[in-house]
C-alpha cells in the first residue's frame, strides 16, 4: 500500500492536496510534505540511530522521525515514528516542539523528549540497524558520520536541545 501525504506550505499550513510517496521526486515547486524528528535527550547525551544500509544515506546517523501521513499531524506522527523506529512512546505532553524548516521539499517539524534513562530499546529492522548514545561533543566530532538534514537541524536547534 502507498503512503500518502497531505502536502503543506512554507508554514506547515495544508493545503489540500494528498500526494503518493512514491512520486515524491516530482512535488511542485513551493509544497511540502510533513515529517517529523524526535531528539531523545537522556541526561546529558542525545538517542542517535543508524539508519538500514538501503535507505537514502544509509548507516548514517539521524534521529527518530519520518514522514507524515495523511490524516495523521504532526505530534501524532511523532508519537507514531518513536514507537516504530525504536519503540519509546510518549505522550502529547513530553514532546516539547522546538522548531520547524521547510527546506528542499520537506516541512520538518522538530521535537524534544527528554528522559530520566533509556528504556530497553525495540529497534524497527527495516528502518534502524544500530544506535548510540552521545554527548554534545561527540555529536559534533562524527558530524561526518551524521546525515545531511539531521546535522544542518543540530546546528539551528543545538542550544534548544541541549537546554
Amino acid at each position: 500500500m502507498t503512503e500518502i501525504w497531505d502536502l503543506v506550505d512554507e508554514n506547515g499550513k495544508e493545503i489540500g492536496v494528498k500526494w503518493a510517496r512514491a512520486d515524491h521526486d516530482k512535488l511542485p515547486d513551493g509544497v511540502y510534505h510533513p515529517c517529523v524528528e524526535i531528539w531523545v535527550r537522556v541526561g546529558d547525551r542525545l538517542l542517535i540511530t543508524q539508519r538500514h544500509p538501503n535507505k537514502s544515506e544509509g548507516l548514517k546517523y539521524d534521529v527518530p522521525g519520518g514522514a507524515v501521513v495523511s490524516g495523521e499531524g504532526l505530534l501524532l506522527g511523532a508519537r507514531r515514528e518513536l514507537l516504530e523506529e525504536v519503540g519509546i512512546e510518549a505522550s502529547d505532553n513530553e514532546l516539547i516542539p522546538i522548531g520547524t524548516i521547510a527546506s528542499g521539499k520537506v516541512y520538518a517539524a522538530s521535537y524534544i523528549l527528554t528522559l530520566d534513562t533509556l528504556p530497553v530499546l525495540l529497534l524497527q529492522p527495516s528502518e534502524v540497524v544500530g544506535y548510540k548514545l552521545v554527548t554534545k561533543g561527540e555529536l559534533e566530532a562524527m558530524s561526518d558520520e551524521l546525515t545531511r538534514g539531521t546535522y544542518r537541524r543540530y546546528l539551528v536547534y543545538q542550544d534548544r536541545i541541549f537546554a
